[in-house]
C-alpha cells in the first residue's frame, strides 16, 4: 500500500490532493560527488496512490519501467531537474488488465520533478482508428492504382452492369484502350454495341442476355474497330451476382486478343503448310524435344517407313533403327553437331522399316537454341533416297564399263595405227609412188598421227577416271624451254601465224616436261584453232617466288559466257575451228586440267570482247610438294 500524502518541503504541493489525474512528487538521489543515481516518489495524490499500487510499482523510478511502459532515460529526466525545462511524454499501462494511456508531464520542482498523467484513453483509440482509416485509405488508392496499372499493362477493361439502372459503367482505361475519345463506350448497351461491327450486333446482344442468366462465369468474343478504322478483336469474361435469387449485376472485364488471333491463325496456316509440305515431298518430318527425348514424326511416317506416327518413338528409339554398320558414324556426327554449337545436320545412313528391311535415307535437321546456346528444339526431314541410290550406282556402274571400254578399245587401236602409219611412212621414202600417190600416203600418215592424239587422249581419260590420276615423272625442267619447242613445232604446221613467246623472271621447276608439253601444245592448239586467224597468240611464261605462271592468250571471239563452268569437263567442244572438222573428242581441255591439277597447280580462263581469251596456269615451284590449297587430283609422280 502506497503512503499517503507526507507534509513538509513539499507542503505547497498540497492541493492538487483533490486532483483527479495522478500526481506523483520525486526526489533526486544522488551520491556523495553529485551524480544522479535515482528519483524516489516522496508524495502522490489519491488518483496517483491507486495507480501505483494497481500496477505494483516501488518507491525508486528505476523499477517502474516494467509497470509503466515508456518513461524517458534518467538523463532526459535529471535534465528537467537541472534546467526547468519540463518534459511531456506518453506512457502506456494495464491496470487491471486493461491497456490504458497517459500523456505525461515532469516539471522542475525543488530537487526532484513532479510527473502529472493525464488520461488520454479514448482520445489514444480515436487517433488509432483515424490513422487505421487513413491508412486503409491510402491502401484503397494504392489498390486502385495497381488495379488501373494492371488493367492498362494487361490491355484490359473493366466494367459493370446494374440491371436496375439498365447501364454500364467502365474502368478509367477504358476509352484508351478501345481507342475513342472520353466517354466513347457509353454507359448504355446500345451505345456499347454501336463499337461492334454490325453483323455482330445481335449475337453480341444475345450473349450478354445468356450471361445474366448465367449461373457461373461466361465468356464470349466480338471484333469491333478503333476510331481511325482498325480492326481489333476482343473477349469478354463476365459474372452474375444476384440477390435472393434475382440478378443485379454483372461485372466482368473486356481483353483485346487481337493478337492472340492472329497468332493463333499464323498457327493453323502454319500446321496446314506443314501438313501440305509434308504431303508434297513425300519426306518424313520429325520435331525432336531434347528436353524429354521426344519425337514428333509426321504423317509420311506411315508410306515412307511403315510405321504410323504414334507407334515411332523418341531418340533412343531412333537410334536402335539406324543400320548397326552406320550407327556409330551416324550418331557421333549428330552429337557434335548437338554439343559444337552446329546449326545443321545431315547424314545418309540405312534405316530398318517396320517390315525389317532396311532403307537408305537422306535425314537433315535444323538446331534452334536458346540465349545460352542449349539445344531446345531441332527440326527435320528424313527422305527415303533408296531408288535414288540403286539409280546412282547404276548409272556410276555404266560410266566406269564404258570408260573401261573406251580405254581398252583405244589401247588395243594403237597396234593397227602404228602398222598403218610405217608403212604409209615406208611407201613414201621408197621414192617411187607417183605425185598423186604421194600425196595420198602422206594424207595416210596425217590422219593416223590425228588419230593417234585422239588414242592418247582416251588413254589419259581413262587413266584420271580409272586410274587414280595421269601418272608424272618429275625431272628438273626450263618451262621456258618447254615452250618454245611446241611452238617450234606448232609453227611449222600453222604458217603464217605469229605465236609470240615471252619470259620474265625465273622459269625453272620440278615438273614433268612432256606432260607440260601436251598442256602448252593443247592450249596453243586451241587458240590457234578458234582464236583471230590474223592475230597473233601470246605465250607468256611469268616466273615468282613461290609458283610459275604461265598464260596463252588470242584474240577474237570470246567464249560464251554460259560455256565457262563447263569448259573443263570431258567431251566439251566450244564449236567448230576453222578447219571445218570439228577435230577432237573434246578432251584437250580436261586433260589440260587433270594435267595441272597432278602437278598440284590450277588452270583458269577469263574470256572477254576487248580482251580476248586468256587461259592462265598456276604452278608450284617444285611438284614434288604441292602448293597447300591446290585444288585437283593427285596423279601418281616419279622421280627422275
Amino acid at each position: 500500500m502506497a503512503s499517503s500524502w507526507i507534509p513538509g518541503p513539499e507542503f505547497a504541493w498540497q492541493p492538487h490532493i483533490e486532483c483527479p489525474d495522478p500526481c506523483i512528487l520525486f526526489r533526486a538521489v544522488r551520491d556523495e560527488a553529485g551524480a544522479l543515481l535515482d528519483f524516489l516518489w516522496t508524495a502522490l495524490n489519491p488518483a496517483a496512490e491507486a495507480l501505483v499500487d494497481g500496477l505494483g510499482l516501488g518507491h525508486a523510478l528505476s523499477t517502474w519501467g516494467r509497470g509503466l511502459e515508456g518513461l524517458p532515460e534518467r538523463g532526459a529526466l535529471g535534465q528537467v531537474v537541472g534546467t526547468g525545462a519540463p518534459l511531456s511524454f506518453e506512457v502506456r499501462c494495464r491496470p487491471g488488465g486493461v491497456e490504458r494511456w497517459y500523456r505525461a508531464r515532469a516539471v522542475k520542482h525543488g530537487e526532484g520533478f513532479s510527473l502529472w498523467l493525464s488520461d488520454i484513453t479514448e482520445v489514444h483509440a480515436e487517433r488509432r482508428s483515424l490513422r487505421e482509416a487513413l491508412e486503409e485509405e491510402r491502401a484503397a488508392r494504392a489498390r486502385e492504382e495497381h488495379l488501373q496499372l494492371a488493367l492498362a499493362t494487361a490491355r484490359v477493361a473493366a466494367w459493370e452492369w446494374s440491371e436496375a439502372r439498365r447501364s454500364l459503367r467502365w474502368s478509367p482505361n477504358a476509352d484508351a484502350f478501345f481507342g475513342h475519345p472520353p466517354g466513347g463506350p457509353g454507359d448504355t448497351m446500345e451505345r456499347f454495341l454501336e463499337r461492334v461491327v454490325p453483323d455482330e450486333r445481335a449475337r453480341v446482344a444475345e450473349a450478354f442476355r445468356r450471361g445474366l442468366r448465367a449461373e457461373g462465369p461466361y465468356t464470349f468474343q466480338f471484333r469491333g474497330s478503333w476510331a481511325e478504322g482498325t480492326p481489333r478483336c476482343y473477349e469478354v469474361v463476365g459474372q452474375t451476382l444476384r440477390e435472393e435469387g434475382r440478378p443485379t449485376r454483372m461485372l466482368g472485364v473486356v481483353m483485346d486478343c487481337t493478337e492472340r488471333e492472329q497468332a493463333q491463325a499464323a498457327l493453323r496456316e502454319a500446321e496446314e503448310r506443314y501438313r501440305l509440305v509434308a504431303w508434297a515431298t513425300h519426306d518424313v518430318l520429325w520435331d525432336w524435344n531434347p528436353a524429354d527425348e521426344y519425337i514428333h514424326w509426321g504423317e509420311a511416317s506411315l508410306t515412307v517407313l511403315g510405321y504410323p506416327p504414334e507407334e515411332m518413338g523418341g531418340i533412343s528409339w531412333w537410334e536402335q533403327q539406324v543400320h548397326p554398320d552406320d550407327r556409330e558414324l551416324v550418331l557421333r556426327g549428330f552429337d557434335h553437331v548437338v554439343e559444337s554449337g552446329g546449326e545443321s545436320w545431315m547424314a545418309e545412313y540405312r534405316f530398318r522399316r517396320k517390315d525389317g528391311v532396311y532403307v537408305h535415307v537422306l535425314d537433315r535437321g535444323l538446331v534452334a537454341r536458346d540465349a545460352r546456346g542449349r539445344v531446345t528444339r531441332m527440326i527435320g526431314s528424313m527422305m527415303d533416297i533408296t531408288e535414288r541410290k540403286r539409280a546412282v550406282e547404276r548409272m556410276q556402274e555404266e560410266a566406269q564399263f564404258r570408260e573401261r571400254f573406251i580405254g581398252i578399245l583405244g589401247h588395243d587401236l594403237r597396234s593397227p595405227l602404228n602398222a598403218i602409219t610405217l608403212s604409209a611412212r615406208a611407201l613414201r621414202r621408197r621414192g617411187a609412188l607417183s605425185l598423186v600417190q604421194q600425196q595420198m600416203a602422206q594424207r595416210i600418215e596425217a590422219s593416223a598421227a590425228r588419230m593417234g592424239n585422239m588414242i592418247s587422249d582416251i588413254l589419259d581419260l581413262t587413266r584420271a577416271r580409272l586410274s587414280g590420276g595421269i601418272p608424272l615423272h618429275l625431272a628438273p625442267t626450263s618451262l621456258p624451254e618447254v615452250c618454245r619447242q611446241v611452238v617450234e613445232e606448232l609453227t611449222v604446221a600453222h604458217p603464217g601465224r605469229p605465236i609470240v613467246v615471252e619470259g620474265e623472271g625465273e622459269g625453272e621447276g620440278f615438273w614433268d616436261p612432256e606432260r607440260l608439253a601436251q598442256v602448252v601444245s593443247n592450249l596453243v592448239g586451241n587458240a590457234l584453232e578458234h582464236g583471230d586467224p590474223k592475230g597473233p597468240v601470246f605465250v607468256r611464261c611469268l616466273g615468282e617466288a613461290e609458283r610459275q605462271v604461265l598464260e596463252i592468250s588470242n584474240p577474237g571471239t570470246p567464249i560464251p559466257s554460259h560455256l565457262l563452268d563447263t569448259l573443263f569437263d570431258p567431251f566439251r567442244r566450244v564449236g567448230e575451228g576453222r578447219s571445218g572438222r570439228g577435230s577432237g573428242l573434246g578432251l584437250g581441255l580436261f586433260i589440260v586440267r587433270e594435267l595441272v591439277e597432278a602437278h598440284g597447280g590450277q588452270v583458269t580462263v577469263r574470256s572477254t570482247q576487248n580482251e580476248g581469251t586468256t587461259f592462265t596456269v598456276l604452278l608450284p615451284r617444285d611438284s614434288r610438294r604441292p602448293s597447300p590449297g591446290a585444288g585437283g587430283l593427285s596423279g601418281e609422280a616419279h622421280t627422275d
